[in-house]
């Protein structure tokens, strides 16, 4: 019995703070109803990012529907659980969300840790990964 407990405790030290994405659909709808325009939003601001994304889709400043980007670097996850992977791997240092709210209720997040500062790839992958779960005009 020790040694199931040793590995549960050792999946549990690998799951504080993940390398995958995570997706999370909060209204249904926006998976199966066409998203006719987004407004883009960067914070904090930053240049690089949003020119990015403009040339991955046509953002529209008069839309109620928002893509709301936001990256931080240095982040430090707290967790004890995360001791072992602290001293053992690439820990994150920070993380690539972005949101799509209409009206301030979110519709859709997607959220990723990254070892090193957001690229453009990084910036891409997403909205790739936003652009497969839900129909845009």
């Amino acid at each position: 019995m020790r040694g199931l407990s040793d590995t549960i405790l050792l999946l549990l030290s690998f799951s504080g703070c993940g390398d995958d994405a995570m997706v999370k659909v909060y209204d249904e709808r926006v998976t199966t109803e066409r998203t006719e325009c987004m407004r883009l939003i960067v914070f904090p601001p930053d240049e690089q990012a949003e020119q990015t994304l403009k040339k991955l889709y046509d953002f529209d400043d008069s839309c109620e529907i928002r893509l709301e980007v936001s990256t931080k670097d240095g982040i430090v996850c707290n967790s004890t659980q995360n001791v072992e992977k602290k001293a053992l791997s690439d820990f994150p240092n920070s993380y690539l969300r972005m949101r799509i709210t209409d009206g301030g209720k979110r519709l859709y997040s997607y959220y990723i840790d990254l070892s090193d500062t957001m690229s453009k790839r990084d910036l891409k992958d997403g909205f790739g990964r936003i652009e497969r779960d839900l129909i845009l005009f």
